[in-house]
Parts: structure tokens; C-alpha cells; sequence
């Protein structure tokens, strides 16, 4: 039996949380009904949901595993960093579930995990996977110097809304520039996503007209997020 409101989980009992976890590995079963099982353990926490994600991060579905190494990061589950660490250094596996642990590495922020994350960014053959690092490095920069990434990005997109009021110029005009374009190659990743982002909070047709420009980058990576 299968419950019907599976988001609205909070407390679960431990019968219910083995259950989720067995349904969640099962390649048997119907794949929409082990993403249901996913999206209820990741609002859950403790060694069993932990091990079932991170037995997960293996899944023969690659999206699946995807989104386990996704939720491990934003779970803050630090110790899933060593099975996030053989995850990114296995070149066996898909380059979409290599990238998110590089992603899930950054978001928990340890300062150990930046020599596995430069390491990876200077030699890992995907193209994906080296941004995903430049960028998960960053982060982690960004919380030793700030504490907070996401209140750094707030302060951005606030700085630069008072920069067009200022200015009385379109976002899109601030952003897309000789020195500032989203496209160009020369900008950090960093930089680039966070234009991405300052152009999707914006919505007007040139900044929309722009991040379709954007397809056309040679960032596998930023291409992903457009998309």
C-alpha cells in the first residue's frame, strides 16, 4: 500500500521509514512509485534514509541517482561526503550524477571536501562536471567568507534592481554587455549563473530573448540550467 499524500510526511514510523527505503532501492518496482518513495525520505533524516540515498547515488536509473546525491547535499549530510567523493571520482558513472554530487559536495560546504573538488575541476574529463566543481568551490568560499551563499545572492539581484532603478536601464542592457555578457566564455561560472538567475528573476522579453541566446553557449552545464 502505497500512501497517498507522501509530501506531507513529517514524522514517520520506523516500519514506514524501512518501508520508504526498501521501495525507494527495489529496480522491480515501477520507477514513478520509487520517486514518490524519494520525495518522502528526503524530508526525513537519520542513518536509514541516509544509507538508502546514498545506496541510491548507484541506481541504474541515472536520474534517480541524480536526485538522491541532490538531496544528500541539500540534507546537509555530512556523512555522505565520502560516498559523494567516490560517486564524483568514478568515471564509470554518468556525468548527470557525477556533476550532482560535485553540486551535493559543494552545498554541504566542509572545507575538506575543496581538494577533492579542485582536483576534479582541474582533470575530470566531463565538461560538466569540471563547472559543477568551479562552481561548488565558490560556494564554499562564499560560506567561509560570508556564512550564507543564498544571502549573498539575495544582496546581488537587490544590488542590481537598484542599480536599473538608479540607471533607469533594462536588466537585460546591465547583464548583457561587452564585459558582462552571459555567453561569453572569459566569465567565471559563477558570474554567468548568477546573470542566469538576475535574468530569470527579471522575466521581461529581453531578458527571456537572452537566456534563449544562451542555448547557444558551449557551457554544457549552463545550457542544462536554461533548459
Amino acid at each position: 500500500m502505497v500512501m497517498d499524500s507522501w509530501n506531507d510526511v513529517a514524522l514517520v514510523s520506523s516500519e514506514m521509514e524501512k518501508f520508504l527505503c526498501e521501495l525507494l532501492l527495489d529496480s522491480s518496482q515501477p520507477i514513478s512509485e520509487r520517486f514518490r518513495a524519494f520525495f518522502s525520505l528526503r524530508n526525513l533524516k537519520g542513518a536509514s534514509t541516509r544509507n538508502a540515498l546514498i545506496l541510491a547515488t548507484r541506481d541504474s536509473s541515472n536520474l534517480l541517482a541524480h536526485e538522491a546525491a541532490f538531496a544528500l547535499g541539500h540534507m546537509q549530510e555530512l556523512e555522505a561526503i565520502p560516498a559523494l567523493a567516490s560517486v564524483l571520482n568514478d568515471l564509470s558513472l554518468h556525468h548527470i550524477v557525477r556533476h550532482e554530487a560535485a553540486e551535493a559536495l559543494g552545498a554541504i560546504g566542509s572545507d575538506g571536501n575543496v581538494p577533492l573538488l579542485k582536483n576534479s575541476l582541474d582533470s575530470d574529463p566531463a565538461e560538466e562536471v569540471r563547472e559543477t566543481c568551479e562552481l561548488a568551490l565558490e560556494r564554499i568560499q562564499n560560506l567561509k567568507d560570508a556564512g550564507n551563499t543564498d544571502v549573498l545572492l539575495r544582496m546581488m539581484y537587490l544590488l542590481l534592481c537598484l542599480l536599473i532603478q538608479l540607471h533607469q536601464r533594462p536588466l537585460v542592457l546591465l547583464l548583457i554587455n561587452q564585459d558582462k555578457c552571459l555567453l561569453m566564455k572569459k566569465q567565471g561560472m559563477y558570474e554567468r549563473y548568477a546573470a542566469l538567475f538576475a535574468l530569470r528573476n527579471d522575466g521581461g522579453n529581453d531578458a527571456v530573448a537572452a537566456i534563449i541566446d544562451s542555448l547557444g553557449s558551449k557551457s554544457a552545464l549552463l545550457c542544462h540550467e536554461v533548459r
